[in-house]
C-alpha cells in the first residue's frame, strides 16, 4: 500500500509539473521540438484528432499508474509493480500503433481505388482539380472526408497548398507518392498524368497485397511470442491466488532479485522474438512541406 501511495503522489506531481510548464512547450529546444513533432505525426497517422503530445504523455502516465496499482493490490511485489508500471506506460503507444497499422491498411487499399477513379476522370477529359473534387462525392468511403477537405482547400488556396495540407492530414507514405505525382504534373503539365496514375495504381495494389500476406504470417509469430511471454506471469498469478504461501520466497529481497531476473529474461526473449519477425518500415520520404 505505501508503494501505491507513492505512485499516486508521483503521478500527481507529474500532472502539476506538466500543467505548470504547459505555456513553455513551444520554447523547448530543437531536440524537444523534433520529438514532439514525431509524436504528433504518430498520432495523426493513427487517425487521432485533437490529441497532442502532452495529452499522450498524460494518458501514458495515467495508464502506468493504474496498472501499477492493480499489480500492487493483486501481488504486492515491488518488482512486479514496477514492471506493471512500465507496461502501463507503453500501453497507449501499443494501442495507437495497432490503430495506425489498421488505418494505414484501409487507407492504402482505398488509395488504389482513388487513383484508378482519378485516372478514369482525367481520361474522360476532366481536369485534375475536377477529378479530385469528384472523389469527395464518389470516391472510396474511407477517403471521402479527406477529399472533401481537399476540394474546399482547392477553392480557397492554390493547388500545391491544398495537396500539401491533405498530405499532412493523411500522413501516409503511399499518398505522399500520389501527392508528388500530382504536384509534378501541375508544375510541368499533365500530358502523361494518366499513364503515371495507371502505373501508380498498379504498384499500390501490388504493394498492398504483398504487405497483407506478410502481415498475416507475422501475426501468427507475434501471437506465439505473446503466449510464451504471458504464460509464466499467468502461472504466477494462478499459484498466488490458489496458495499464497507457496510463493512467499519471492517476498524477500533475494526473491525479488530473482523475480527481477526472471522478468528481465522474459522481456528480452519477447523483444527478441518481435525483432526477428519485424517488417521493414514504410517511411515517408516524399515530403516537400
Amino acid at each position: 500500500m505505501p508503494l501505491v501511495l507513492s505512485l499516486t503522489l508521483g503521478l500527481g506531481v507529474l500532472l502539476m509539473y506538466l500543467s505548470a510548464t504547459a505555456r513553455r512547450e513551444r520554447e523547448a529546444g530543437p531536440s524537444g521540438d523534433r520529438l514532439a513533432e514525431r509524436l504528433e505525426e504518430f498520432l495523426r497517422q493513427a487517425g487521432v484528432e485533437g490529441v497532442g503530445s502532452r495529452d499522450f504523455l498524460l494518458l501514458s502516465a495515467a495508464s502506468g499508474g493504474a496498472t501499477a496499482a492493480v499489480a500492487q493490490m493483486g501481488l504486492g511485489w515491488p518488482v512486479v509493480t514496477l514492471s506493471a508500471f512500465l507496461v502501463g506506460l507503453a500501453l497507449p503507444a501499443w494501442y495507437f500503433r495497432q490503430r495506425r497499422e489498421a488505418r494505414r491498411a484501409v487507407l492504402q487499399a482505398a488509395l488504389a481505388d482513388a487513383v484508378d477513379a482519378l485516372r478514369a476522370a482525367v481520361r474522360a477529359g476532366m481536369s485534375v482539380e475536377e477529378g479530385l473534387a469528384s472523389l469527395a462525392r464518389s470516391g472510396p468511403e474511407a477517403l471521402r472526408p479527406a477529399f472533401r477537405e481537399l476540394a474546399r482547400d482547392l477553392r480557397l488556396s492554390g493547388f500545391e497548398e491544398a495537396v500539401g495540407r491533405t498530405q499532412e492530414r493523411l500522413a501516409d507514405p503511399v499518398f505522399d507518392t500520389v501527392a508528388a505525382a500530382l504536384v509534378m504534373a501541375h508544375r510541368v503539365g499533365g500530358r502523361n498524368l494518366s499513364t503515371v496514375l495507371e502505373g501508380l495504381g498498379r504498384s499500390v495494389r501490388q504493394a498492398v497485397q504483398v504487405e497483407r500476406e506478410v502481415r498475416a504470417q507475422q501475426a501468427k509469430n507475434v501471437l506465439s511470442a505473446r503466449v510464451v511471454a504471458a504464460l509464466p506471469l499467468v502461472l504466477i498469478v494462478a499459484v498466488r491466488s490458489i496458495n499464497p504461501g507457496y510463493l512467499d520466497v519471492f517476498s524477500s529481497p533475494v526473491g525479488q532479485a530473482l523475480l527481477a531476473l526472471c522478468l528481465a529474461s522474459v522481456t528480452i526473449g519477447y523483444a527478441t522474438m518481435l525483432w526477428a519477425t519485424r517488417l521493414p518500415g514504410n517511411e515517408r520520404v516524399l515530403r516537400w512541406r
